[in-house]
């Protein structure tokens, strides 16, 4: 064979086996990302002292209540051997509180817990720590209404959303005669939803990809009502009650509203195990 065969025919060999190679190389499936099911326990922290003294209290921090203290610890007791993965809280007092009781009283203290700002309650701006009373026909009054009752009547599941926005325009239009800057008056619904949604969807997919598992998360009442109007066909724009629960499950990508939203149930249980 002369030598010019002999190099074709090698070269042919290397040529087969480069695809053969390649062919194996880009056949091969790629690797699948393992995710687990996520139940988050969205919860509104205890009473507070502006609750009790009917108070706008959005981002300022008033503490909770001995009464408080103990529903959050009541919840807890309802809780008991629900095993958390972690604990999220807004960075106000009133929130890390309840969550430190509920995990002290459910088993799980060795759970720390972790603040984030972006699920804290809806900001009112230059109306905060203003006498709610005294406030309520100046709110209604953004849509037409005489009263905060017949807003609250009117509006129905909207309520919650139409509020914040009330606060939002009021302040926009400096109302309340203060020198506050844009970035500390009050938010609008659309930006309470925005922050809320993004960080409970962050929450889910982070203990997903970890495995899975249960999650604590404390808000507030118009923080938690604001995001539960975007998605859920269950929710009717009633008042969450201090220390109220909705479970919400991840699964498939996708965050849903499980059982009850704003139930009791937890905190009767612990009530009546701590007689």
């Amino acid at each position: 064979m002369s030598f010019k065969k002999k190099f074709a025919l090698i070269l042919g060999t290397i040529t087969a086996l480069g695809t053969f190679g390649m062919a194996n190389v880009t056949s091969e499936p790629a690797m699948a990302t393992s995710t687990k099911p996520v139940t988050i326990y969205l919860t509104r922290h205890g009473e507070t002292t502006a609750n009790v003294m009917m108070r706008v209290q959005g981002w300022s921090n008033f503490p909770l209540t001995k009464n408080g203290v103990k529903v959050a610890d009541d919840l807890g007791r309802g809780l008991k051997n629900t095993k958390f993965k972690a604990a999220y809280t807004g960075d106000l007092t009133r929130q890390t509180v309840t969550a430190q009781e509920v995990l002290k009283y459910s088993g799980n203290k060795h759970v720390s817990v972790n603040q984030n700002k972006d699920l804290r309650e809806g900001g009112y701006g230059s109306f905060e720590g203003d006498s709610i009373a005294a406030d309520n026909n100046k709110i209604a009054g953004v849509y037409g209404y005489k009263t905060g009752d017949e807003f609250m009547q009117k509006t129905g599941k909207d309520y919650w959303n139409q509020l914040q926005d009330a606060y939002h325009k009021l302040d926009t239009q400096n109302s309340q005669e203060t020198k506050l800057v844009k970035a500390d008056r009050a938010e609008s619904a659309k930006e309470v939803q925005q922050r809320m949604t993004t960080e409970l969807n962050h929450i889910a997919k982070t203990t997903s990809k970890d495995g899975g598992g249960n999650v604590l998360v404390v808000s507030s009442g118009m923080s938690i009502n604001e995001y539960l109007s975007t998605m859920s066909k269950k929710y009717e724009g009633k008042p969450l009650k201090n220390a109220a629960v909705t479970k919400l499950v991840y699964k498939n990508g996708k965050l849903q509203v499980s059982g009850p939203i704003g139930t009791l149930s937890y905190v009767d249980k612990g009530a009546k195990a701590s007689k």
